[in-house]
């Protein structure tokens, strides 16, 4: 009995392979003067187990350019294809990276002038804590999303757009001189979790607070803290949260509980990985996501066209070992890039 692979006899059931979609990198990052570029970096340029840390530069054309007044704070978050670009007190700009096209988004609330604490997106919607510093209100919490039934002034359908809604203000106990240091969108898709310290004392935590998205609720969970700085993001194959600790190691803890409150003592059992993603040099880092001043320029980080800094980016997997122990598998690879400064409250944002 004779047998043929399918397809082999030019029959219906020959499927054609799949094609594979290009992966990118978007760097936002203040290397010109006049405001901010977008830089679109082939993700396949990370050489799979290497480790390249000479320096080049960022491509010549970069896929967004920002036009930005001097007095006009801006900051940046990320939604499945969309970048959000917001400016205190004015419109949003929303770029979406599979068309490249920049389309105009709706003006920022008021409550928003004194800028965002954390901007985390959750079930196709943008929320944004804003905080109160200058007016020393409570923190507000708004949220962006696409409204495709929006009415008119005289109630009358018109085509849908991006929206604000303004959503409960958090518990007094989360005081307006508190910000937030961390937090993670629970795998559930609608719990954002917060961990808070005090404004003049960053290092001084307060603890850590939930909002639940479909029923609006805050929650307060207990003195501990999420044990890495920024965004917590969930891995679905550690099933565990995975962060970036202060010091540059990587670190991972179960997720949180939504109904069960922690003491101080009870903290989530998290584990750090070996292999640290910083260099050797800790005064030389600016931020976590990993730019530092390049060897030979003045420490208190200069500003303006001189490519001063040294962006250095990362991709590695993470796994479990047989002992349990957390480490990054050999896929790592690095890249480093010449950039320039011109803003000195601004730090890169990589998506």
């Amino acid at each position: 009995m004779s047998s043929k692979r399918r397809g082999q006899d030019g029959g219906g059931d020959k499927k054609r392979p799949r094609a594979v979609r290009q992966k990118h990198l978007y760097l936002v990052l203040d290397d010109w003067n006049k405001g901010f570029t977008i830089h679109k970096i082939d993700a396949g340029s990370f050489c799979s187990g290497s480790n390249r840390h000479d320096e080049g530069f960022l491509p010549k054309s970069p896929a967004l350019r920002l036009d930005m007044p001097q007095h006009v704070g801006m900051f940046f978050a990320a939604m499945d294809c969309k970048i959000f670009i917001f400016m205190n007190q004015r419109c949003a700009l929303v770029y979406d990276t599979e068309t490249a096209v920049v389309a105009v988004g709706p003006h920022a609330p008021t409550q928003m002038r004194c800028g965002s604490g954390i901007v985390a997106p959750a079930g196709g919607t943008l929320y944004a804590l804003s905080y109160r510093f200058l007016d020393k209100q409570q923190h507000s919490l708004e949220a962006m999303s696409w409204d495709s039934t929006q009415l008119d002034e005289l109630q009358r359908p018109t085509t849908g757009g991006w929206s604000w809604k303004t959503l409960p203000a958090p518990p007094p106990t989360f005081s307006p001189n508190q910000l937030i240091i961390s937090y993670a969108v629970h795998p559930d898709g609608c719990t954002i979790f917060m961990t808070t310290a005090y404004r003049d004392r960053p290092g001084l935590h307060v603890g850590t607070f939930s909002f639940n998205t479909k029923n609006s609720v805050w929650k307060w969970h207990g003195e501990w803290a999420l044990p890495f700085i920024g965004q917590g993001y969930f891995d679905t194959e550690l099933d565990q949260w995975v962060g970036l600790r202060k010091d540059g190691y990587i670190c991972s803890c179960p997720v949180a509980s939504r109904t069960r409150s922690l003491t101080r003592i009870m903290q989530l059992d998290w584990q750090m990985a070996k292999e640290k993603l910083f260099r050797k040099d800790p005064e030389r880092h600016m931020s976590a996501s990993h730019s530092v001043i390049r060897e030979g320029e003045d420490m208190k980080y200069p500003l303006g066209d001189q490519n001063s800094c040294a962006i250095h980016m990362t991709m590695f997997g993470l796994k479990h070992n047989y002992k349990r122990e957390l480490h990054t598998t050999n896929l790592q690879s690095s890249r480093s890039y010449i950039v320039s400064r011109h803003k000195s409250y601004f730090s890169p944002e990589a998506f």
